[in-house]
């Protein structure tokens, strides 16, 4: 194939730039011709797509602090041969790799230490740290060209989560649920689940915020406990017919407000009420598993009955994904790992592992898989 010419190519980061600009042109004409009326439901605003699309939903399970490639997906047989021997100048060419080495008066390069075996039909390369995601090799596709230009953990996760370093831009499931809808008015379109109990690095709300769209598509952070939701419970001695009166006259005074300085943003708050008081009512009965059999329990592991467990927040992905959430964001943080990488990463995966295989497997049992994009990363 003859290499294109210099004008037939685009840099990635034009195409991103342009990509994101027309976007941005997509929305701003949403939000001057929005109509008032929010009781009807939202198909969001591309009512044409340029393929048919496949996947009606999406759920990411987002390792926070970047799982290492290396003792994961990503089998490299030379680099264990190459174990403790110095890494070659070509490599890095005089430059410094992180702020974290200018200290460093050795290089040495380090394979992994854990066993890698090929599995499935297509010969997956999958390390001994995730037994379980190997039985369900087929049902992966591996993508190891994913890489942000962000050194640090931030910038490189808002980058990820945003499509850019820097923060205020509209979070991925922001724009599903723009530009895809919702299929269940009473459950937010974009939901966030973040497994209890696990530091490490920070997580900030703006990582599934709305950015310059209507705040209503901003994510909406599910809680493990007797409070799933805060602030959504009637106050103490406030029936449901005094909070169905104030929604009303809210709704008066926000479309007064709206006619007469013409911003959008009194809809979505109108429309925020509203979903909150009809939540009321769907979100206890989405994020009860005491109904969920037995060995369904069991398939998820040991942990599937703690609130607030990874294990805990794949079933109850599924259980949203089944009542018509669009996108499903998990949060589970712990693999920033650098001094105690062999003991750490084995109580990541552990935790993990078990869960996410047996994600897809419920979904696939249910016949929601061929239309669920499920995303493993960080």
């Amino acid at each position: 194939m003859n290499d294109p010419s210099p004008d037939q190519t685009v840099a990635r980061r034009s195409f991103l730039s342009r990509f994101g600009m027309g976007l941005g042109a997509v929305a701003l004409a949403d939000l001057m011709n929005q109509d008032s009326a929010q009781g009807e439901p939202d198909h969001g605003a591309l009512t044409e797509l340029h393929h048919p699309p496949r996947a009606k939903r999406v759920i990411y399970l987002f390792q926070s602090g970047g799982p290492s490639q290396l003792e994961t997906f990503d089998y490299k047989p030379l680099l264990n041969e190459l174990n403790g021997q110095q890494l070659p100048d070509s490599v890095r060419q005089g430059q410094r790799l992180t702020g974290m080495t200018v200290s460093q008066a050795s290089l040495p390069m380090a394979g992994s230490i854990f066993k890698f075996a090929q599995h499935g039909q297509a010969g997956a390369w999958i390390s001994e740290l995730l037994p379980h995601t190997a039985k369900v090799a087929d049902d992966l596709a591996v993508i190891r060209s994913m890489h942000t230009e962000a050194i640090n953990h931030d910038p490189a996760i808002t980058f990820l989560q945003t499509g850019a370093q820097l923060s205020g831009r509209p979070s991925i499931g922001a724009w599903a649920h723009y530009g895809l809808g919702s299929d269940n008015e009473n459950l937010p379109a974009f939901v966030v689940l973040i497994t209890k109990g696990k530091g490490d690095q920070p997580l900030y709300s703006r990582l599934w915020g709305s950015g310059f769209l209507p705040s209503r598509h901003q994510g909406v952070q599910f809680r493990s406990g007797k409070e799933p939701v805060l602030y959504l419970d009637n106050p103490p001695g406030t029936t449901a017919a005094t909070r169905r009166q104030m929604l009303d006259r809210l709704r008066e005074l926000h479309e007064t407000a709206r006619d007469e300085l013409h911003d959008p943003e009194f809809d979505a708050r109108i429309a925020q009420y509203e979903m909150a008081y009809r939540m009321q009512t769907s979100v206890p009965e989405a994020v009860d598993l005491a109904g969920e059999p037995q060995h369904v329990l069991e398939m998820y592991g040991p942990d599937a009955t703690k609130p607030g467990t990874f294990a805990a927040n794949c079933l109850l992905a599924r259980r949203l994904a089944e009542r018509g959430v669009k996108f499903i964001q998990l949060y589970h943080q712990g693999w920033d790992q650098h001094g105690n990488l062999p003991n750490a990463i084995r109580t990541q995966c552990r935790e993990t592992d078990q869960p996410a295989a047996a994600l897809l497997i419920d979904l696939k049992q249910r016949g929601l898989l061929n239309d669920t994009l499920v995303v493993w990363g960080g």
